[in-house]
């Protein structure tokens, strides 16, 4: 078979869907479909909550390990604190 003689099917793409939730909003109320509005608000409210609350978590986390680092390097200057001080042991009766 030629290359001549292939015949290639044209693909339908899907429409691109559009991401912008705000403007789903703001059609859906437009248009009058206020049950897809309402699915619509609670859709943006709730993914705003979450990474609101994502945040938090973090935050969170980064000052309990900041917090435990710290702990850490306190016990770390406490037990050290004997060994960094340095002692004269040479004989200061001795002075011949």
């Amino acid at each position: 078979m030629a290359d001549e003689d292939v015949i290639v099917a044209e693909v339908e793409a899907d429409p691109i869907e559009n991401n912008n939730p705000i403007e789903d909003l703001l059609k859906s109320i437009e248009t009058g479909q206020y049950t897809d509005a309402e699915q619509s608000f609670s859709d943006i409210i709730g993914s705003r909550l979450q990474d609101t609350l994502d945040q938090a978590k973090i935050r969170i986390a980064d000052t309990m390990h900041n917090a435990q680092q710290d702990a850490e390097e306190e016990v770390d200057d406490n037990n050290n604190e004997f060994e960094e001080d340095e002692y004269d042991f040479d004989d200061e009766d001795d002075e011949s």
